[in-house]
């Protein structure tokens, strides 16, 4: 029943985004080169907390004209991640509004979403059980990005680079969980990375510090080996370059602010279309700071050596950079 259910929403997301067809047909884009594409092995666009609202038109327009504007690295991005809260409450309405924006409008192949609190309710039982919006949730994921998913976390490999993609374990309002099979499939993962040598890319919707249930597990998990890097959203609207700390390695958290920031009225500001690229090099992993709602670069940059786990500049003083938008 289920696999007769995937072309009826391939079909209704794709009639959906007609609309944002509209909006996104007069955007042009001007291309933005890597740092150094002879030499760049992995690059990704990074966008968060779409919040896609099915009453919000002021949304659509910035995220439509966001996702048009990867046009300009479309020629280079390996893939998209996206890191949750895609709808702002799970409904299968929204879900397929956003959908149809990665579709349609999104020119980069392939594209990774990952689950945040706001997709499975934000811990409003009225909008159903966890397993009701898991299922919803799982549902999606299968119909567009990958029929083999059992579980709302799963990984996949990029030029040898692997990519992690965990998921709320509970509504996620005042629970934010890691079940212990989600803690095992990360260890196992880990692991199985660790022998290819290269550095490894986790993607979750909240930072280390807003994890309760499975936190000292997670912890260790993440700073078990060298080079390996935990990019977050949740936080909205300001971009930090955290440390994570409680195994042998100094692991670099990076926190992508909300990609749908507007003013009250719906219309855009200086925060909106916020995001980053990302791109692996032999020797350094360096986040871009991006608006992807006016196709530009910010002046936002934090390069990473690979092995020290260090930021290049500044030097190791310790202290988490943090800019406000």
């Amino acid at each position: 029943m289920k696999q007769l259910l995937i072309p009826l929403r391939k079909g209704v997301a794709l009639f959906l985004a007609i609309y944002f067809l509209c909006l996104a047909l007069p955007i042009k884009s001007e291309r933005i080169a890597p740092l150094d594409k002879d030499k760049l092995r992995l690059q990704l666009a990074l966008m968060s907390d779409l919040h896609t609202e099915g009453n919000n038109i002021g949304r659509f327009k910035i995220n439509t004209q966001s996702v048009k504007h990867l046009d300009a690295v479309k020629d280079t991005a390996d893939a998209l991640v996206l890191l949750g809260d895609n709808t702002m409450n799970g409904y299968g309405g929204e879900a397929l509004f956003f959908y149809g924006l990665m579709e349609t409008v999104n020119p980069i192949r392939p594209y990774y979403p990952i689950i945040g609190n706001h997709d499975v309710g934000n811990g409003d039982a009225s909008k159903g059980s966890f397993e009701e919006q898991r299922e919803r949730q799982l549902d999606y994921l299968n119909t567009f990005v990958d029929r083999s998913l059992t579980e709302l976390y799963y990984s996949k490999t990029l030029h040898d680079y692997t990519l992690i993609f965990l998921a709320p374990d509970s509504l996620e309002c005042h629970e934010r969980n890691y079940s212990d099979a989600q803690l095992d499939f990360l260890e196992a993962q880990l692991d199985a990375a660790a022998e290819r040598g290269k550095p490894v890319f986790v993607f979750t919707h909240y930072p280390a510090s807003h994890v309760e249930q499975g936190y000292a597990r997670y912890r260790a998990l993440v700073t078990k080996y060298p080079n390996t890097f935990v990019v977050v959203g949740h936080m909205h609207y300001y971009v930090r370059f955290d440390t994570i700390r409680g195994g042998d390695y100094r692991t670099p958290e990076i926190w992508v602010p909300c990609l749908s920031m507007m003013e009250d009225d719906g219309s855009p500001n200086d925060k909106s279309g916020l995001g980053f690229l990302m791109e692996a090099y032999d020797e350094t992993v360096v986040f871009r700071g991006i608006n992807f709602y006016t196709g530009e670069l910010t002046d936002v940059e934090q390069t990473y050596r690979l092995q020290t786990q260090t930021p290049a500049e500044p030097d190791d003083d310790d202290i988490p950079i943090a800019i406000g938008y």
